[in-house]
């Protein structure tokens, strides 16, 4: 599936087919920041925040870059109006990273300081750039990112995925000095030298950092900890850790993505946990779509029928 993302020409011609619209709204916000805007209201209405991302990754046109960037401040001015929360995921890889270090930096540093200007105007409390983390080759890069705002006191996020070996003391090492760390299973095809490549190991560290997150040193110095899965036993062992390290719900939240698991997000809010979804927009959807398809038989049902319509 991530093969099928990265092809150019099927993308294209994915794209430009009017009836695999439905196959983009199931996964997708909208096409612009004013639907995306539009889902997310909806969404708090339903007790729901929102992490929004405009689509588009490892961009290598400067132009794209800079359009990338221009929506994403137009995202930040108009949350800052609406009295959204103002958690914008992003791709070191969209924003420059395949192109030039410096101008990846530049564009974080621009994105992070529009963020903090609507914190100041609107008093919201958690309003961040969570860095979203890519495959191994961008990790050093995307954690020094996220270090160097928050060492400039801008309001940053990081992403970690739990199959990656080093990921434990990297998150020690965010944990022991606050932050909030957004703990994913991991979705690329990485080295067994580097990662864990069986399911069953990959849960069992995904607990192991889960521990960590939601320890009381963590606690205490005002880390804030998501929790990115659709595996509702892994929700339930956090819910009892949490419980058991005495965190109130207000102080972790769970993230899951747009258009997957309804019924599972609906328990979660009417239980009283916080939840937050990663709420993609924008026209350049077939990668982001097809991925979904890939980590669900019932998405590639959805797809298969979709496509037998054209």
């Amino acid at each position: 599936m991530i093969l099928l993302a990265r092809n150019k020409a099927l993308k294209e011609f994915m794209q430009s087919r009017a009836t695999l619209s439905e196959l983009a709204g199931k996964f997708v916000g909208g096409k612009n920041v004013e639907e995306a805007l539009q889902k997310s209201r909806a969404l708090k209405e339903k007790g729901i925040k929102t992490s929004l991302f405009y689509l588009g990754e490892y961009v290598e046109d400067l132009t794209l870059v800079n359009q990338t960037v221009s929506e994403l401040k137009m995202m930040i001015a108009s949350l800052g109006d609406s009295n959204l929360d103002i958690s914008i995921s992003v791709d070191p890889t969209q924003i420059g990273q395949p192109i030039s270090a410096k101008i990846c930096r530049d564009n974080a540093f621009a994105l992070a300081r529009e963020i903090k200007s609507s914190i100041r105007q609107n008093n919201h409390s958690r309003n961040y750039l969570m860095f979203d983390m890519e495959d191994s080759s961008v990790t050093d890069a995307t954690i020094s990112l996220y270090t160097d705002l928050t060492l400039a006191s801008l309001p940053a996020a990081l992403t970690l995925q739990a199959y990656l070996f080093r990921s434990e003391n990297d998150l020690q090492n965010i944990a022991r000095n606050g932050g909030v760390v957004r703990l994913v299973k991991g979705a690329f095809a990485e080295k067994s030298s580097i990662a864990f490549t069986k399911r069953t190991d990959i849960d069992e560290n995904y607990i192991k950092l889960a521990k960590i997150m939601l320890s009381e040193e963590a606690r205490e110095k005002g880390f804030h900890p998501i929790f990115a899965t659709h595996d509702d036993k892994i929700m339930d062992k956090i819910v009892q850790l949490a419980s058991k390290q005495k965190w109130e719900k207000h102080e972790y939240e769970f993230e899951m993505l747009y258009g997957v698991r309804a019924a599972l997000q609906n328990e979660l809010v009417q239980s009283g946990e916080q939840l937050r979804l990663y709420l993609p927009f924008g026209t350049d959807w077939w990668s982001y779509a097809i991925r979904r398809v890939g980590e669900s038989p019932q998405n590639a049902k959805f797809l298969f029928k979709t496509i037998t319509a054209i």
